[in-house]
C-alpha cells in the first residue's frame, strides 16, 4: 500500500471523523472507504455521460467504469439513461450472430 498525503479543509475533516465514528473505523479506513465509493459512482457518472453524448458506446462507457456491459446497462436502466441502439445496430448484432 501506498501513502498519499492530501490537505483536508475542517469541514472535510469532519466528515471523515463523522464516517469513521459510524463505521467504529479510523480516519484511514473512513478515507478509503468514502475515496472507493465516490471513485466508482464518478466513473460510473462520467461513463453515462459520455454514453449518452455518443461519444462512446455502451462497451466504451462500461470500460471506463470498470463494469461489464451487462452492469452498465443496469445502471443506465437505473439512472434512465435511454440506449443508443437502434435497428442499424440490431441487424449489425444479428450478422455477427450468424
Amino acid at each position: 500500500m501506498e501513502n498519499v498525503t492530501t490537505r483536508m479543509s475542517d469541514e472535510e475533516l469532519d466528515l471523515v471523523d463523522r464516517l469513521a465514528e459510524q463505521h467504529d473505523g479510523s480516519r484511514s479506513d473512513a478515507i478509503r472507504a468514502a475515496l472507493r465509493a465516490g471513485a466508482r459512482e464518478e466513473l460510473v457518472r462520467v461513463a453515462l455521460d459520455r454514453y449518452r453524448d455518443g461519444a462512446v458506446g455502451m462497451r466504451g462507457a462500461a470500460d471506463i467504469a470498470g463494469l461489464t456491459v451487462a452492469e452498465m446497462m443496469a445502471e443506465a436502466n437505473d439512472r434512465g439513461v435511454l440506449l443508443n441502439y437502434d435497428e442499424t445496430d440490431l441487424e449489425s448484432d444479428v450478422e455477427n450472430l450468424l
